[in-house]
């Protein structure tokens, strides 16, 4: 991950280090050697990322030996890049521009020169080293994270299950006495239901025409047990439908929650409405709230989940607004991954 970004610096640098290597230039032509600036540059930057090519091979060697210490690294540095220097400084010494020269430069400003800007390349390696780890780590811990809140998701979910089972199968042994008939079909419904909360449950994200579907199979089971007590009116554009995730149940726990903190009959019916707008699912009910009961310290419990789960997925808490009258709650639906 860091030879890269190593590579990536030394071609970006290297033509700026090679203008702050020019400075023997001038010295040189203190002496009456007749230097092109161009060239000089060019064979400057050549140095250069030959230096930077020296330390990626002494990076390399170092991590692969796996020290900690950065004074072999550093060492070793430099004792490559004096080793380059002086094949450099040796070609340079005995080219034929020089050669019939005999006020020869001395050795002493190039050598410093030379240490300076491989220090400047170990502190921009160093640095670049330090931040492929930083950003490594940041990568794992975010991997690991999303892993934990899966791991807590599931458990939300986990918990929401047996609510709904308990609820359904006291439904069902309220009207299995008084009309069989019913309970037959509803135990049917409740069949097809629950197979699909065996495949759900492993989902943290659901379509939520899938969702929805799910949704309308419980609507279904409670209209079985509830006829004309209870009546639910949907606005969702069959074109819009999927387009959008939703975390898996959410939609079914809203309309479960309307059923279990109201109270209503034929003559005071529970309405229920599903209307989807834009990226935003709205689920309202009318209040006819039912008297405190031993459960109460319960009561809530589907939402507390629902909202821990969408601070999980979506980063922010879902939207509840209760009046006197109404109850209703407004999802953010999560745009589907083309």
């Amino acid at each position: 991950m860091y030879k890269n970004k190593l590579y990536r610096t030394a071609l970006l640098s290297s033509p700026i280090m090679a203008t702050f290597e020019l400075s023997p230039i001038f010295f040189l032509q203190a002496y009456g050697y007749p230097l092109n600036f161009w060239s000089a540059l060019t064979t400057f930057t050549i140095l250069t990322m030959a230096m930077w090519g020296v330390n990626i091979y002494v990076i390399n060697i170092w991590v692969k030996s796996g020290s900690k210490n950065n004074t072999e690294w550093y060492a070793l540095s430099y004792i490559f890049t004096l080793l380059l220097f002086a094949l450099f400084w040796v070609v340079l010494h005995f080219s034929p521009e020089m050669g019939d020269n005999g006020n020869r430069p001395s050795i002493i400003f190039p050598i410093i020169n030379i240490l300076t800007l491989n220090t400047i390349i170990l502190i921009i390696s160093n640095a670049t080293i330090v931040r492929s780890k930083k950003e490594q780590v940041d990568k794992e811990l975010a991997e690991l994270k999303i892993k934990n809140l899966e791991a807590e998701q599931q458990a939300l979910v986990g918990q929401m299950q047996p609510h709904f089972l308990f609820n359904a199968l006291s439904t069902l042994s309220s009207i299995i006495s008084t009309d069989p008939d019913l309970a037959k079909r509803y135990v049917i419904s409740l069949s097809d239901f629950l197979r699909y909360t065996i495949s759900a449950h492993e989902h943290v994200l659901i379509s939520l025409s899938e969702e929805f579907k799910f949704t309308q199979d419980y609507i279904e089971l409670q209209k079985l047990r509830f006829e004309d007590s209870f009546y639910c009116s949907l606005t969702v554009p069959q074109e819009q439908i999927s387009q959008y995730q939703i975390p898996v149940y959410a939609l079914q726990s809203l309309v479960e929650n309307a059923f279990k903190h109201n109270s209503f009959s034929e003559e005071k019916p529970l309405k229920v409405s599903i209307e989807l707008k834009a990226d935003l699912l709205i689920v309202s009910n009318n209040k006819m709230s039912k008297p405190i009961s031993l459960d109460g310290e319960r009561k809530g419990v589907g939402l507390k989940n629902l909202n821990k789960r969408y601070q999980l997925i979506v980063g922010k808490d879902i939207n509840i607004k209760d009046t006197q009258t109404e109850y209703t709650v407004t999802l953010k639906l999560i745009q589907t991954t083309p």
